[in-house]
């Protein structure tokens, strides 16, 4: 017996449902160009969040940027200097995932042969493109200042560190074939992510919904290292000594600045976090690494700080929407070992100077046991917290019987 697709219902606030029809990109008016402009005007369609999350918001520099290799279909910049590449295809035949993979590669090549001068002069040369990079970002709260974007953006270029997405309809039925091929194309300095676009049309009003999403075989490229050499891209062993894994850009930069801090301060963050993963907590990388365990009927996860790129252990969102008796004794605890002091109000954080966050290597090494401990206490008093009101919510029912 055949299937039936599912169909999306679009409800309105009056109650009145309209079921939406798959738009095939490719056809009519919708077609790469407009798919290009779509995504250059609503840059937060791209799930960077899923791709890099380290990367931050995205802002549209221009559309069909010309780089010696043809012209690149979007270009985005982030107000921290990341660079994002897009190809957008329309999926027709199998011969091209071969076609776009190594367009994309070729644009990463013509990207790290440039200047961040050559940059801005074939983003003027482009369409919806803005005649200064750095006017894109500088009214951003996050952007860097104009000296310090400039020399970020040409380090990227010049070490290819940049994300190439394709975008596209139809693109799941190709993510085997794509993924296997973006494997045989190593190298660890660019992510390569693919993403499905679904726009599904009423026939009622004719309005558009479209539905970007990640797809499951989005891909850091890992076997080898791809250096710009002259413009060309040239793919060399990873050493034989790395047994770092696959990583993404935005945790490679993290590990970077960590690095400048301390040479052994990525081990030993790397030991604290694997002596925290039995006890069910992990490190989720945003902005900054986040120190998190999630918790049964518990809708948020518990965060007992973050650490951010410059090194400063951010404690305060331990506190948040949790009760006083489990979050104070940590932070207490933290303060402790350093001879800091705790400051509350409307933010509670471990400070040594009542102002700003300590620094993660004041606490690591030295005191990765007892702070792994304060940790787990913190979890046993959250779960004990739990079971006793689980008990009280019993008995309450109890007395109503």
């Amino acid at each position: 017996m055949a299937q039936a697709q599912a169909v999306p219902v679009l409800i309105s606030n009056d109650n009145i449902r309209c079921e939406l029809a798959r738009i095939r990109l490719g056809s009519g008016m919708y077609d790469e160009s407009w798919l290009q402009e779509l995504i250059h005007n609503h840059p937060a369609m791209l799930p960077m969040s899923d791709i890099e999350p380290g990367f931050g918001e995205l802002i549209a520099a221009a559309r069909e940027v010309p780089c010696g290799h043809g012209s690149i279909d979007n270009l985005y910049l982030t107000p921290s200097g990341d660079i994002v590449v897009v190809e957008t295809k329309l999926w027709r035949n199998s011969e091209m995932r071969r076609t776009v993979v190594a367009q994309t590669l070729d644009y990463i090549a013509a990207l790290g042969a440039m200047s961040y001068d050559d940059l801005q002069k074939a983003v003027a040369r482009g369409k919806q493109a803005a005649a200064r990079l750095y006017d894109l970002v500088r009214d951003h709260p996050e952007a860097l200042e104009e000296a310090e974007f400039i020399d970020a953006v040409a380090r990227n270029l010049r070490r290819g560190r940049m994300v190439a997405i394709i975008v596209g309809d139809g693109i799941r039925a190709e993510t085997e074939a794509l993924s296997s091929l973006l494997q045989s194309h190593a190298g660890s300095h660019f992510t390569f992510a693919l993403v499905e676009l679904a726009t599904w049309r009423s026939a009622k009003t004719g309005d558009i919904l479209a539905v970007p999403s990640t797809l499951a075989k989005t891909v850091m490229i890992e076997r080898g290292i791809v250096r710009i050499e002259q413009g060309v891209a040239v793919v060399h062993p990873v050493p034989k000594d790395d047994q770092r894994g696959p990583q993404t850009i935005s945790l490679a930069d993290f590990w970077e600045e960590m690095a400048k801090r301390a040479p052994t301060l990525p081990a030993n963050i790397r030991s604290f976090l694997a002596a925290l993963e039995p006890l069910g907590v992990y490190p989720d990388l945003k902005a900054s690494l986040n120190i998190k365990a999630d918790l049964a009927d518990r809708e948020r996860s518990v965060n007992f700080g973050y650490i951010q790129k410059s090194g400063q252990l951010w404690t305060n969102p331990a506190s948040w929407d949790l009760p006083e008796g489990a979050w104070k004794p940590y932070l207490e605890t933290l303060a402790g070992l350093i001879e800091g002091k705790v400051v509350t109000g409307s933010s509670n954080y471990v400070s040594t100077n009542g102002r700003s966050a300590p620094r993660i290597e004041q606490f690591l090494p030295k005191h990765t046991d007892a702070f792994v401990a304060a940790i787990e206490t913190m979890l046993q008093k959250l779960k004990a917290d739990r079971l006793l009101d689980r008990a009280e919510s019993g008995h309450t029912k109890e007395a109503f019987r």
